[in-house]
């Protein structure tokens, strides 16, 4: 079924964002029938009128009543037209031309309201045949009559039938007309067009839009992200071209994902998606280089062990990562790295092991993410797909949040409502949605390069925003960090308002949520405490075998 009720508005967008489909249905409707009318055998029609009248005497009341019985009489005349009586001797005069059987479908015989006149029409392939054929008929017709007729005293017919306007041959073809054809054809193909695309529309399940979005969840919408030619360079949009319109929509949903964390403190979080390919990595890596800009220590983890990318996004060595911290092959620190001179880490997925759901599942992953949420103010683990593999309903109940990535062109509504209930029935708290690959988002031009948000940059220090919580190497490296992302831009709120209108109009709102932040960060120090004791004393208890990673025990 539909997404939203198929109301005027809908399919007014539909035929709107279509009218490229509809004009060339019109043009190829048209085109065709114009071209099926050539092929058909031009059709001439010649018509001949006769005149019917009763012979009655001078008087007027003689002429009325003879008048009046001769139209009560026209019925019969223009069936006798068409009669055998009729036909047969015109067949036998065009010597074969016509038959008896093609005279009857040719001929057509009409009456004029309320006259005494017969209109007798004939069509055919030949002009010259159609004129002499009507004309016979004509001919055939009035001495029907008069043998018909009923005769008076003197041996004569009652009534007369006279020709008043004989057949010529036709100019022009009455039929096929092209170009009613067209029009109509063009007409036809504007029409079906129109349905088939509402009717398509309407039975799209895809998640293409956030109305579509709003009739499958109520989770919130953190911002869309459109598709990009990469033009050759694959490195995320943030580094390519930090202050054009595809970069804003990441800071836009870093925007989305701070106000999802004031009732909710946000330490670590997963980005998964539903199938392979929505682009949840990309959204990973722009994502925690925007968060990066506005001074965030972010570690950007590769948990997606069956087909890792981060590491090549970055340009970045990815044969030892996690896994190598996983099986104790290596240590966090050492195989960590450092986009430049920010505050981004990278942790690489390293070798793609056979066991990847055993691994994310141990407690060694468990106290992995908890020592970085103490190091890092996000940790965002980029992880499978959750209608592919387990993976990622493994690692939520280790994070504090998770986000899901939808391709606008790909997935159905029934696959994402069952990706978020996977997702809820594993524990996860669910940040939000970003909507990817969206073809109609709104365009925001050059506005945001010709300006610079202190928010952005760090140059205002006493009203930077941070998320969720100071962090002091973070404050020391603000420069740096801004000069190095090149984060020139100007940021606006979701509502579309700039800092500077926030700053005034929404303070209350503003303490509200400090408020909200610090409860939920009071509670969450809380819960890390528990978990991070719970982890230690997994992982104390937990036998790691590291002579021969991801080789099992022979007895």
């Amino acid at each position: 079924m539909s997404n939203t009720v198929l109301g005027p508005t809908r399919i007014f967008g539909v035929l709107r964002r279509r009218w490229y489909v509809l004009v060339l249905a019109a043009i190829l409707g048209g085109a065709g029938a114009f071209a099926l009318a050539a092929t058909v055998a031009p059709i001439y029609q010649s018509s001949t009128s006769l005149f019917f009248s009763l012979r009655t005497g001078a008087s007027g009341s003689d002429i009325n009543q003879g008048s009046t019985y001769t139209q009560n009489q026209m019925l019969s005349f223009a069936a006798l037209a068409t009669s055998s009586a009729v036909l047969d001797p015109v067949a036998d005069e065009l010597d074969g031309a016509m038959t008896r059987q093609d005279l009857g479908r040719a001929v057509s015989v009409t009456i004029p309201q309320n006259t005494v006149i017969l209109d007798i029409r004939v069509d055919s392939t030949d002009r010259k045949l159609s004129s002499r054929a009507a004309n016979l008929t004509a001919t055939s017709l009035v001495a029907q009559v008069a043998e018909v007729s009923p005769s008076d005293a003197d041996g004569q017919s009652t009534v007369s039938a006279q020709v008043i306007d004989p057949a010529e041959p036709a100019k022009y073809q009455s039929s096929p007309n092209k170009q009613q054809d067209a029009l109509l054809g063009a007409l036809l193909g504007l029409v079906l067009s129109s349905v088939i695309l509402v009717l398509s529309n309407a039975l799209d399940t895809r998640v293409r839009s956030a109305a579509a979005l709003a009739s499958v969840t109520d989770l919130p919408l953190l911002g869309v992200s459109e598709r990009t030619p990469d033009g050759g360079d694959s490195r995320p949009v943030v580094l390519k071209a930090p202050n054009g319109p595809p970069a804003e929509r990441f800071r836009q949903i870093r925007s989305g994902l701070r106000f999802s964390s004031a009732s909710h403190e946000i330490r670590s979080v997963v980005v998964t998606s539903t199938l392979p390919g929505e682009g949840k990595t990309t959204v990973s890596a722009n994502l925690a280089l925007v968060l990066a800009e506005a001074q965030q220590r972010v570690l950007l983890i590769d948990a997606d062990l069956r087909r890792p990318s981060v590491a090549q996004y970055f340009g970045f060595e990815g044969a030892v990562g996690l896994t190598s911290v996983l099986v104790g092959s290596a240590t966090f620190n050492d195989v960590r790295q450092t986009v430049g001179t920010s505050t981004l880490d990278i942790l690489a997925a390293g070798e793609i092991p056979p066991n990847p759901a055993e691994l994310l599942a141990s407690s060694r992953m468990r106290a992995l993410i908890a020592e970085a949420e103490e190091e890092y103010d996000l940790v965002i683990v980029d992880t499978a797909p959750v209608g592919s593999v387990a993976d990622a309903t493994a690692l939520v109940p280790f994070t504090d949040s998770a986000v899901i990535v939808v391709d606008a062109t790909r997935v159905r509504s029934p696959q994402l409502r069952q990706t978020i209930d996977d997702l809820t029935l594993s524990g996860a708290h669910i940040a939000g949605v970003v909507l990817n690959k969206v073809k109609a988002a709104s365009r925001l031009g050059d506005y945001y390069s010709s300006h610079t948000s202190d928010d952005e940059t760090g140059t205002n220090q006493g009203k930077t925003k941070r998320w969720p919580r100071n962090s002091p190497s973070t404050q020391a490296s603000a420069g740096s960090d801004s000069a190095n992302l090149q984060t020139e831009t100007h940021q606006q709120d979701p509502a579309g308002r700039p800092p500077e209108i926030e700053e005034d109009t929404e303070r209350p709102l503003q303490d509200a949520r400090a408020r909200a932040r610090s409860d939920a960060a009071k509670k969450a120090a809380q819960t890390r405490a528990a978990k991070k004791a719970a982890a230690t004393a997994s992982a104390n208890s937990e036998t790691i075998r590291t002579r021969a990673p991801f080789v099992d025990d022979v007895d």
